[in-house]
């Protein structure tokens, strides 16, 4: 029996149709992806599996007793416990069951019911030894290590981590749990490549049911045996690993586009004959036989119609010069140096890729070279001319504001038409511009806000993880804009299958 199942779901948010009456069934042991492009309703429908949500029609169902967690792409985790109280709150009743049993111990050696007290604790004992209490401590160590907590970061309270630490502090307290089923959402975005890999592994080697929206392919490629696509408000399940999908997803998008032109050649070879007989006495019966069947054919969506296109383009200012950014025994961080002194120089129209495990001071250094910290030893110095625009990680919008007033809010002297056009360039349309970002996926805010940086000349682009979110139509239009630019461009990324074969060389701090 599935541990989940959802059957015929339809739902609709404001004028758009999500789901078609979609199903899908979860089995025990499945390790599955869902997959499709920015706004398709990956988020939604996680959301309504979980009850965050409610379908207008169909149901979703889960097996008695099954229980879940659930990783939210924009979870906010804010507790004063360090993060190594909030993983080993985990397991709370055997830490409490040791209690029991030391003072069980403690009553016995001086209570004439010493017996009776001694296999009482005995029996705890037995459960804490067939629970593995006593290797919690390798446990909680190897799975914090792996997602890049050091000892100072788990002496840490929760409320003084950046986000993505605190995603990390939530994400391991989930694998810590193993319950029957994992929901994740986006798992990957403040992961570094090796902290990537090593969810990888546990996860390929996790012995209950996850499903898992990610738009990085290499990661599904490590973690999937069924793969749920959704597109043009259907889901289709397929199953085996993540490239025989993209395989079969081929062959079967070619049968579609062959029994969409049958259907076609039907249809306009029944339209003459009705056109022709309707009004003859003779064959008029004919005819509004076949006009009702054709009113009560299930009509195929034309193929050529995509989903989320995206087109980015980085306006071009002016050339400066040769050494565009000088960087000298540069020292940065907070209360000290995070690094040795870096020094490199960075010339004309050259592109790379900083690179490093998280926490390690790739975004402090972005910061620090833009001036939004102070340097705490050596200098740097862009060219005379140089202008910058820079895409944060980390950025606070308001989620009760649209992106049509997150446009105008830094561009007021455009009309409407401009910021319209600006927005559905980078696939923000219609009703997705004037919808609060709270209601939009990731993705779709991560384009809004590249589209702010399509709207300004600079000669300099800097990125701090922007692919975050994105889908790998996405991500293919950013890489082609990148790579058209002829600025310099510094990208921070834990893709490599983004910035591979786009930057001219890699620094790793």
């Amino acid at each position: 029996m599935a541990l989940l199942e959802l059957q015929d779901i339809e739902f609709n948010y404001s004028d758009k149709e999500l789901y078609r009456g979609i199903s899908l069934k979860l089995n025990p042991g499945e390790h599955a992806c869902l997959v499709g492009v920015n706004g398709s309703g990956k988020t939604t429908l996680l959301n309504m599996i979980v009850g965050d949500l409610k379908p207008d029609k169909g149901k979703v169902i889960w097996e008695n007793g099954v229980d879940f967690s659930y990783l939210d792409q924009q979870l906010k985790v804010e507790q004063n416990m360090p993060v190594s109280s909030y993983l080993y709150g985990v397991y709370k009743d055997l830490f409490e069951k040791e209690k029991l049993m030391e003072s069980l111990y403690e009553e016995a050696a001086s209570s004439e019911n010493y017996e009776k007290l001694l296999n009482r604790a005995q029996r705890l004992a037995d459960e804490l030894s067939n629970s593995s209490f006593y290797s919690l401590q390798e446990k909680v160590g190897a799975i914090s290590n792996g997602l890049g907590f050091d000892k100072e970061k788990m002496s840490t309270p929760l409320s003084e981590l950046s986000s993505g630490q605190r995603e990390k502090a939530y994400l391991a307290k989930m694998l810590l749990e193993e319950k029957e089923v994992l929901i994740m959402d986006e798992p990957t975005n403040f992961l570094d490549v090796g902290q990537v890999e090593y969810l990888a592994t546990y996860l390929s080697n996790y012995p209950n049911a996850f499903l898992v929206v990610s738009h990085d392919q290499e990661f599904l490629r490590k973690i999937a045996n069924v793969v749920f696509v959704l597109e043009n408000q259907t889901l289709t399940r397929y199953k085996g690993d993540f490239d025989h999908y993209l395989l079969q997803h081929e062959i079967d998008k070619e049968q579609y586009q062959k029994n969409y032109e049958a259907q076609q050649r039907y249809i306009k070879k029944e339209e003459v004959f009705i056109a022709k007989h309707i009004v003859r006495a003779t064959s008029a019966k004919a005819a509004k036989s076949r006009r009702a069947r054709l009113a009560h054919l299930e009509r195929l969506e034309a193929p050529g119609k995509e989903e989320g296109i995206v087109h980015f383009s980085f306006p071009f200012t002016h050339d400066v010069g040769e050494r565009s950014l000088e960087v000298n025994e540069l020292e940065f961080g907070y209360k000290g140096p995070l690094l040795a002194p870096v020094s490199f120089t960075l010339f004309r129209e050259e592109k790379i890729a900083i690179l490093g495990q998280n926490g390690v001071g790739k975004t402090t250094f972005l910061k620090t070279i833009l001036g939004l910290l102070p340097k705490l030893g050596g200098s740097y110095k862009f060219l005379e001319g140089m202008k910058i625009s820079y895409f944060s990680q980390d950025e606070r919008i308001d989620l009760n504001q649209t992106p049509f007033e997150y446009i105008k809010a830094s561009f007021p002297g455009l009309n409407n038409t401009e910021i319209r056009t600006a927005l559905g360039a980078v696939g923000v349309r219609k009703d997705l511009a004037i919808r609060k970002f709270s209601e939009l996926s990731g993705g779709e805010v991560t384009k809004a806000r590249l589209a702010l940086m399509t709207l300004s000349k600079s000669n300099f682009l800097i990125f701090d993880e922007p692919t975050n979110h994105l889908d790998q139509k996405a991500k293919d239009a950013l890489f082609e804009a990148i790579e058209k630019y002829p600025g310099n461009v510094i990208i921070v990324s834990h893709e490599k299958d983004f910035y591979d074969g786009l930057v001219d060389y890699e620094l790793y701090f």
